[in-house]
């Protein structure tokens, strides 16, 4: 309800709340070690697997056996009930568009699966070419269905448009980043772009955590310049799209303080919260050991504050 407050009706509501719930059972389940069950090993193995229960067409008599596999995993069955409901609140451009943005959000989320096997923790950059693709986008895709109208493809890719849905994306996710920290701080293996800056320049955890935090505000305040921009001469349609980025952002923001999925871990930091979100002030004893000027705080490497969060 944060996140869609021009829901048509608690049908379309539910839509959303279904395709969220199949992406968290997607990553408990196939992707946390903490969860009993999970081997690690088979888990891109296990996302790949899914692909058969986001289709929404009926299946050609190949082999009874893959409905029945389809069925009897929780979290196919969950993907296999969004996509039967999207089938029937929208049009099959927008079933295709969340098809290939849970796809790519499961592509991410097994590229990351990848380094925890392999010990390997990421550049910052690396990370943050995988985060926005990582879980926001296969949500956002659904804005128009919730609100019962449809955004046209040449809308949805239209360039400006699409580095907009991105950047919202990736701040939603950095959003995540800073509530989860102690969630996956105490996972071994997890990875949140608090953690790999603190890996990457040796910065204490809360320090990170302001400079994510001023990655965030860096890319709203880019979004807010971009954002008119995009929005001259757009369609009804697209003018609600644009607007729904917004609730979502904010929706996003407001769940994230209040949940105890990520929030008050014990022993771990919660971002400091005042009446507008999360506060990021640095820590004036940390001011000293961040990179040099001119060095990116994020990547370490040298290059223009622009493309700094490309």
């Amino acid at each position: 309800m944060l996140t869609h407050p021009d829901a048509v009706d608690d049908d379309h509501l539910l839509l959303a709340a279904r395709n969220m719930t199949a992406l968290f059972a997607a990553d408990d389940h196939y992707c946390d070690e903490g969860v009993e069950g999970v081997r690690l090993a088979l888990s891109a193995s296990k996302l790949a697997g899914t692909l058969t229960a986001l289709e929404s067409c009926s299946p050609m008599p190949d082999c009874p056996s893959v409905e029945d596999f389809v069925g009897g995993d929780p979290v196919t069955h969950a993907l296999r009930e969004t996509a039967g409901h999207l089938a029937r609140l929208g049009t099959p451009t927008q079933v295709g568009r969340l098809r290939h943005e849970t796809i790519a959000t499961f592509l991410a989320m097994a590229a990351e699966n990848s380094w925890r096997i392999a010990g390997h923790v990421p550049d910052p950059a690396e990370y943050l070419a995988h985060r926005k693709y990582n879980g926001a986008m296969a949500c956002l895709a659904l804005i128009d269905v919730v609100g019962g109208y449809e955004l046209s493809a040449r809308d949805w890719e239209d360039p400006g448009v699409r580095s907009l849905s991105l950047a919202a994306s990736l701040m939603i996710m950095l959003v995540n980043d800073l509530y989860s920290v102690a969630k996956e701080s105490a996972d071994v293996g997890s990875h949140s772009l608090p953690t790999v800056l603190s890996a990457r320049h040796g910065w204490c955890l809360e320090q990170s955590m302001d400079a994510t935090g001023e990655l965030h505000d860096r890319l709203m305040r880019a979004y807010l310049r971009m954002e008119p921009e995009v929005a001259r001469g757009a369609s009804p349609e697209l003018g609600r799209y644009l607007a729904g980025l917004r609730h979502w952002m904010r929706g996003n923001l407001e769940w994230h303080t209040l949940t105890g999925r990520h929030n008050h871990r014990e022993g771990r930091p919660t971002p400091r919260t005042g009446p507008q979100g999360p506060t990021h002030d640095r820590l004036e004893g940390d001011v000293q050991s961040w990179p040099a000027a001119g060095l990116c705080p994020h990547c370490g490497d040298r290059h223009e504050a622009a493309t700094a969060v490309a």
